[in-house]
C-alpha cells in the first residue's frame, strides 16, 4: 500500500508539472502574472474642446493624438509582460473636456468577449479611476467608473445619474463613450490646468472567469493607489466679464421705458428717468442687445446695473423681480395698455403669463440705497438671449407688493455716466478674448 501511494504521488506530481509546462507554452492563452509595477509615474493630458463629441459609441470623431494605449508591454502592472497578447487584451482611452462635461472614449481588443454573465463583476470590463483629491486612496469625491460591453456603466458601484454613455461590442472587441457631468469633480474650475490622480485598467474573461488584468499606472485598476498616474485638464478657454455701456465704443443696444397703471396710456420712452413703484403701479421695461463676441464664444451669465437717483422714503427697500418679455414692444409708444402703437398687451401692464411675459423670474434684487445697484440674471436666460437674438424682447422689472417706496432710476436718455449698462460673463476659445 505504501509503495502504491508513493507511485501515485510521483505520477500526480509529474502530471501537474507537465500540465504547467503545456499551459506556459501555449501562445493562444493569456496568463495571470504577478510582476512588480512600474515605478515611473504615467501622465495623461485631456484637452478642452469647443464642440463635444456625440455620445453614440462611434469613436471616429476622436483624435488619434489624444489616445493613451494600454498593452502588456506598456502596463504599469503587470509591468512589461509579454504574456498578455494585444489581440486578446489591450486598448486605448482618450479624454476631452468642455465647460460642462468630461468625455472619455474607450476601445478594447478582445478575441472572446464575455458579457451578461451570471455575475457582471466577472464580465470583460474596463475601469476608469479619477482620484479627484490625489490622496492615493479611495475617498468621498473620487470617481470610479466600470464599463462592460453589454452597455453597463456603474459609478462608485451605483447608478450613473446624470451620465451619458454608449457601449457596444465590435469585431475583435468592444468600445464605448461616456459623458461625465462636471459637477462630479466637486465644482472645480478646470481653467488653470487642474491635475487629478488617474488610472485605468482592463480585465479579461475568456469564458472560465477573470483570467488576466492590467492597469495603466499602479498595482490596482479598481481603486486609487499612491502609484497612480496623473491626468491634467489642459488648454482651457478664457472667461471674463465684458461690459456694454450706452454711448461707449458705439454701443446703443439698450432701450427702456416706464409703464404706469396711474397713466395707462402715457408713454415715457423719452424720459430721462425710469420709475419703479410697488402695488402694481409703475414697472420698468428694458431691452438690451448682446453684440456678437466672435466664433464659438459662449455667454454664461449676465447682470444689469441701474443708477438710483432718488426715492420718496429714505432708507426704504424695494424688492424687485425681473421677468423675460415674450413679445415685441416699442420704446416710443409702449404704455401700460399697449406694447406698441397698434398692439395691446394681452393683459394691461404686460401681465399675461405665457403671452406678455414669463411666469418665472430670471433675476431678483433690492433697491435699498441711491447710486449703482446690480441685478444678477439667470445664466441660461442670458445665454438664450445671446444665442437667439430674434427672440430677445427684453425684460420687465416689477416691484414686489408691499414695497411701498418709489425709486427713480436714470434711463438711457440721461447719458452714458449714469445710464443702465450690462455685463456678460463670456467664454472664449483659447487664443481669443485676451
Amino acid at each position: 500500500m505504501k509503495q502504491l501511494l508513493a507511485t501515485l504521488l510521483i505520477a500526480m506530481t509529474m502530471a501537474i508539472g507537465a500540465a504547467g509546462a503545456s499551459f506556459a507554452e501555449s501562445p493562444a492563452e493569456n496568463q495571470a502574472v504577478n510582476l512588480p509595477s512600474l515605478q515611473t509615474q504615467q501622465e495623461m493630458r485631456a484637452p478642452w474642446r469647443v464642440h463635444p463629441p456625440t455620445v453614440d459609441g462611434d469613436l471616429t470623431e476622436w483624435p488619434l493624438a489624444n489616445r493613451i494605449y494600454l498593452t502588456g508591454a506598456t502596463a504599469g502592472y503587470p509591468a512589461g509582460s509579454d504574456l498578455l497578447r494585444e489581440e486578446d487584451l489591450s486598448g486605448w482611452i482618450s479624454i476631452l473636456w468642455t465647460s460642462d462635461r468630461v468625455y472619455l472614449a474607450l476601445s478594447v481588443s478582445d478575441e472572446y468577449v464575455v458579457r451578461k454573465s451570471r455575475n457582471w463583476h466577472n464580465d470583460d470590463m474596463a475601469s476608469v479611476v479619477f482620484d479627484v483629491d490625489q490622496s492615493g486612496d479611495y475617498s468621498v469625491g473620487d470617481i470610479l467608473l466600470t464599463l462592460s460591453p453589454d452597455n453597463l456603466l456603474t459609478v462608485n458601484g451605483g447608478w450613473p445619474a446624470g451620465y451619458e454613455w454608449a457601449i457596444h461590442e465590435t469585431a475583435g472587441g468592444w468600445e464605448g463613450e461616456v459623458s461625465i457631468p462636471m459637477s462630479e469633480f466637486g465644482g472645480v474650475d478646470f481653467l488653470g490646468d487642474i491635475e487629478v490622480g488617474f488610472t485605468w485598467g482592463l480585465q479579461d474573461n475568456d469564458g472560465v472567469g477573470v483570467e488576466s488584468w492590467m492597469s495603466w499606472a499602479g498595482p490596482e485598476y479598481l481603486k486609487p493607489t499612491p502609484e497612480e498616474g496623473l491626468l491634467t485638464f489642459v488648454d482651457g478657454p478664457v472667461r471674463k466679464w465684458v461690459a456694454f455701456h450706452p454711448g461707449v465704443d458705439g454701443y446703443d443696444g439698450i432701450v427702456d421705458s416706464t409703464i404706469s397703471s396711474w397713466y395707462p396710456d402715457q408713454n415715457y420712452g423719452a424720459d430721462q428717468q425710469l420709475t419703479l413703484y410697488s402695488r402694481n403701479q409703475y414697472h420698468l421695461v428694458m431691452k438690451f442687445d448682446i453684440p456678437d463676441l466672435g466664433p464659438d464664444v459662449r455667454v454664461l451669465d449676465g447682470r444689469i446695473h441701474l443708477y438710483a437717483e432718488d426715492w420718496n422714503h429714505e432708507n426704504w427697500t424695494s424688492y424687485v423681480r425681473i421677468y423675460r418679455l415674450l413679445r415685441p414692444w416699442d420704446e416710443a409708444s409702449v404704455t401700460w395698455n399697449n406694447a406698441d402703437a397698434s398692439t395691446a398687451w394681452a393683459s394691461p401692464g404686460a401681465d399675461s403669463i405665457g403671452i406678455d411675459r414669463e411666469g418665472r423670474s430670471i433675476g431678483t434684487g433690492a433697491l435699498d440705497r441711491l447710486g449703482w445697484i446690480t441685478f444678477e440674471l439667470s445664466g441660461s436666460a442670458v445665454q438664450d438671449m445671446y444665442e437667439n437674438p430674434d427672440a430677445n424682447y427684453g425684460v420687465i422689472f416689477r416691484a414686489e407688493e408691499g414695497s411701498a417706496v418709489r425709486y427713480r432710476i436714470s434711463s438711457t436718455e440721461r447719458g452714458s455716466d449714469t445710464a443702465p449698462w450690462i455685463e456678460v460673463y463670456a467664454e472664449f476659445p483659447p487664443g481669443q478674448g485676451n
